[in-house]
This record gives structure tokens, C-alpha cells and sequence, in this order.
């Protein structure tokens, strides 16, 4: 149980949610055991009906809440996951109802638990309700953070915040703690050196990835009984298609590809072409036929980007960034949501410790949880040729590795089961290890 919300450093007992996203929402949840009050500041209206925001750009295209997120939220909000299947999403069988595919070998289909898959619109919304429903968490929409207001040399006391596009409009807002998540374009880097800081190194890999992704209503049974269709990218072929059946018996088709020769056309007349060696041919026959309910929506992706603000020396007190504003990982892994929910749980666990030092221990604790998924993403991009900076060399001792862990996992029940596990963050890449895992890898090699 948390203890008694407190009244934080300086009394007002008061904290700043900048980001009303997974991570801002799910950043709010952790805060509200520890202030009498948590705002969350959101520069997007929010639409009637659930729909794909401006903020949130990608969100037409398949989302992963991973098992490791959805636990996470469960714990935060009890029942949540079977409250969004008893609301129309889908729970597929990981691995036994789902259809994988990585660097060139169909996963061994093992039952291992269930996995929530429904659409970012769906999610957030629900998400946002239950945070809303907290006592003392309300949400301020159509705002946005212009700058932090510091306290002198120790810290930062609140932001300023106006509506875009009216400087007339600025007011300042107190707050004991001031949270970024405001995605990859959070601010809170920026305001370091702002107010006399230095900023965080920063590791940039240039991806290049680019999407395309359409929504349909399909006749039942027409797709076969897979819930999930996941085709990754190879190095000969730097394409990719995932097919998930979501709330309300919609499926979403997101094609994507590395490097400008390989992004996925936007016209709907050569959407499923691109597919044409991705998808089997009954399954592109099943989608031609089926009702397209949206448009076909483009998102590009330019780089994976992680900021180590964990090896600062100086840090002010009262501020800290969460989520895609530390770490923002190649979609195509899928475990930004989760990654996120994981930052919070951390933070969570932060606050329990007092306010003292919080961004200096909160850090350290995020660096933990961002180190696997960031060299699970990073390494498997690195295999890719049209990703630059990595060493030929380099790049084909690790598509090399990764064939042979795919080509074990496709046999072998405990390959596939340890690379799930890395995949979905309910396990350590370490599974890999083992001995009787690592020997059926090396047969491959």
C-alpha cells in the first residue's frame, strides 16, 4: 500500500503531470499515493469519440502492451486487463493463437499466458478514466508547458503554461514535482541547461523506419484461427507486416520498412502489393475482401533515441522525464508502452524512499529498466544494412546470431519460450543463456 499522500518539498503538496499519454497516465497513477493533488497537462483536446489524436501520431498503427506492461497495469488499476477484454478487446493466446515470424523462422507455437491487443485509442481512453477516477488527479487539456519557473539553484518550482498559440495566455502553476512526459519531444533536457545545467548524452541510431496501416472489418474465420500475424524484417528483405486482430473484431494491418526504398506505399491501391512476399496469399485474398474502415495512415520514425540522464553529476530537484522523453525505441519491438509502465512503477518505488534526491535515484532506477529493451532493439536494428554507422562486420555477426536463435526457437519449446520472454519483458534476455537453451542455439550457428 502507498502511505499518506504527502505535502512534498516545499508544502504545496502538489505534483505537475506534463503528457497525458501511456507514460503521463500511467506517471499520474504513481504519483497520486504520494500528493494531495496531481494534474496532468495535456496540449491535445480530447475527441468525443475514441479516435486517433494529434499528440499521438502513431496511434493508428498496432500497439504491444506486452504481458510485462499489462501486468504493471494491473497492479496499478486491479482488473484492468480483463475489464478491456470484457469491453470488446481481444486476448490472444501468446505464441499458441499468435503467428511469429523473426529473422526469417516461424516461432514454435507454445502456450504461454494470454495477450491483450487493442488499439492505442482504445487503451489510452480507458487508461485516462481509470487515472481520472483517483482522488485528486484531474486533467487540464488544451495546455502546454512553455517553461520550468526555478528556485533558485536548487530546483524547480512549477512551469509555466499557455494555449498554443496565445502568449498572452501564459500562467504560472506551482508544483512540488514537475514530470516530462511529454514523448520524444519532451522538453525537459532543453530545460536543464535552462536553468544551468548540463544536458544528458544522448545516443542517437539512425532507423530510418517508416510505416503504413489500415483498418478493416473482416468476415469471421476468414483469417484462419490466428489472432496475430507478426512477420519481421530479415537482412535481405528489410520489410516487415503485423496483423492483429483487436476490440470489437477489427483487425489492423501496419506494413513497414527500413530505409527510403522499403517504406510502404500510402495509396490504397498498392497497400497489400507491398505484402505481396510478407503475408501468405489466402490472407492478403481475406483482407482484399474485407471491409477497410479507415484510411491508410503513414507514420516515419528517423531514430532510436535514449537519454542518459542517469550519469549526470548535478540534477535540480522538483523535475524529471519519463518514457519516450528518456528513452524512445524502434516501434517495430513494440515495448514502448511497456517500458513506460515500467518507468512509473519505478518512480513509484522512488517515492516510497521520500522526495530527497528523487531524480538522482529515479534515473538510476530508469536506466535499469530502459538497458535490455534498448539493447534488444538496438542490436537487432544494428543487423539490418540499410541502418548506418555498424560495422559490415559487426552487422553480420549479429544477423548471424540472430538467425540461429530464431532457427532453434522454431524447434526448440525453451528457445521460443526464452525468446518470448526477452521480447515481452516478463524475462531476462539471460534465458538465452542457459545451457540447454544456448546449446540448440549453437547447433544453429
Amino acid at each position: 500500500m502507498n502511505p499518506a499522500p504527502s505535502r512534498g518539498r516545499r508544502g504545496t503538496g502538489h505534483a505537475l503531470v506534463l503528457g497525458a499519454g501511456i507514460g503521463g497516465l500511467c506517471a499520474a497513477r504513481a504519483l497520486s499515493g504520494f500528493f494531495e493533488r496531481v494534474t496532468v497537462v495535456e496540449r491535445d483536446t480530447f475527441p468525443e469519440t475514441s479516435d486517433v489524436r494529434r499528440g499521438v501520431p502513431q496511434g493508428a498503427h498496432v500497439h504491444s502492451l506486452t504481458p510485462g506492461g499489462a501486468q504493471v497495469l494491473d497492479e496499478f488499476f486491479p482488473g484492468f486487463t480483463a475489464e478491456l477484454a470484457a469491453g470488446g478487446g481481444t486476448l490472444a493466446g501468446a505464441l499458441d493463437e499468435l503467428d511469429i515470424v523473426f529473422f526469417g523462422s516461424r516461432l514454435r507455437q507454445v502456450p504461454l499466458g494470454r495477450v491483450l491487443q487493442v488499439s492505442r485509442p482504445f487503451l489510452e481512453d480507458r487508461l485516462r478514466a481509470r487515472v481520472l477516477a483517483l482522488p485528486g488527479v484531474r486533467l487540464r487539456s488544451g495546455l502546454e508547458a512553455t517553461a520550468p519557473i526555478a528556485t533558485g539553484p536548487a530546483g524547480v518550482s512549477g512551469v509555466r503554461l499557455a494555449r498554443p498559440g496565445e502568449p498572452d495566455s501564459v500562467e504560472a502553476v506551482d508544483a512540488d514535482l514537475v514530470v516530462d512526459a511529454m514523448g520524444r519531444a519532451g522538453r525537459g533536457a532543453a530545460w536543464l541547461t535552462s536553468l544551468g545545467y548540463r544536458a544528458p548524452s544522448t545516443a542517437r541510431l539512425r532507423v530510418d523506419v517508416a510505416y503504413a496501416s489500415r483498418r478493416y472489418r473482416v468476415t469471421p474465420g476468414t483469417l484462419g484461427p490466428a489472432r496475430g500475424v507478426l512477420i519481421g524484417a530479415t537482412q535481405a528483405r528489410p520489410r516487415g507486416a503485423v496483423l492483429t486482430q483487436q476490440e470489437n473484431d477489427t483487425w489492423v494491418l501496419s506494413l513497414y520498412g527500413f530505409g527510403r526504398d522499403h517504406h510502404p506505399p500510402t495509396a490504397p491501391e498498392r497497400f497489400l502489393d507491398f505484402a505481396a512476399d510478407l503475408l501468405p496469399a489466402d490472407t492478403r485474398s481475406a483482407l482484399r475482401a474485407a471491409e477497410p474502415i479507415t484510411g491508410i495512415s503513414s507514420f516515419g520514425y528517423p531514430a532510436a533515441v535514449r537519454r542518459d540522464f542517469h550519469r549526470l553529476r548535478r540534477l535540480p530537484e522538483g523535475l524529471i522525464s519519463l518514457g519516450d522523453a528518456v528513452c524512445s525505441l524502434n516501434p517495430i519491438y513494440g515495448a514502448g508502452m511497456t517500458v513506460a509502465a515500467l518507468e512509473a512503477k519505478a518512480l513509484r518505488r522512488c517515492l516510497h524512499d521520500g522526495p530527497a534526491g528523487l531524480p538522482r535515484r529515479f534515473y538510476r532506477e530508469t536506466a535499469r529498466a530502459v538497458r535490455l529493451p534498448w539493447l534488444f532493439s538496438t542490436m537487432a536494428d544494428r543487423s539490418m544494412p540499410q541502418v548506418p554507422g555498424t560495422h559490415p562486420a559487426l552487422a553480420r555477426l549479429l544477423a548471424r546470431s540472430f538467425r540461429a536463435t530464431m532457427r532453434a526457437a522454431a524447434e526448440d519449446a525453451r528457445v521460443a519460450t526464452a525468446v518470448w520472454n526477452a521480447v515481452s519483458l516478463t524475462g531476462s534476455p539471460a534465458e538465452l543463456a542457459r545451457p540447454g537453451v544456448l546449446a540448440a542455439v549453437l547447433r544453429h550457428w
